[in-house]
């Protein structure tokens, strides 16, 4: 989601295509397709992976944007893992606006999204 607003900043065009194996390309993001494969070795935990990944994005866009596609993930993943462990649900505005972003890039699933006070249809209610 934040890639998209992101995007809006920048007068980009980007689309969640390379998000979760759910298409081929860059996602409208400059070297996308290298950042989705260094994420997703870094995901996987698979160490040759994740250092072939960073050694081709440093090839194809150098180290500053390896370094910061390393830093968001994993500042992503640090948050996840804070609201899950405190059971910090979305908020409703995010909730809502996100459905379409979770939708698209078929994230409804993962544990990460699970709710911890019981899936629900909407975040009324909810606290930040």
């Amino acid at each position: 989601m934040l890639l998209g607003l992101s995007g809006q900043n920048k007068d980009m065009d980007v689309s969640y295509e390379a998000v979760n194996g759910s298409g081929d390309g860059d996602g409208g993001v400059p070297h996308g397709a290298l950042l989705a494969r260094l994420a997703e070795a870094m995901w996987e935990g698979d160490r040759e992976a994740t250092a072939a990944a960073r050694a081709a994005v440093v090839d194809a866009a150098g180290a500053d944007v390896m370094v910061d596609a390393v830093a968001v993930s994993a500042n992503f993943h640090m948050m996840t893992r804070v609201a899950d462990g405190t059971g910090t649900p979305l908020d409703p505005g995010t909730y809502d606006m996100s459905a379409p972003v979770r939708e698209a890039c078929d994230l409804n699933g993962f544990v990460s999204r699970r709710d911890p006070q019981g899936d629900r249809q909407t975040a009324q209610g909810a606290s930040s």
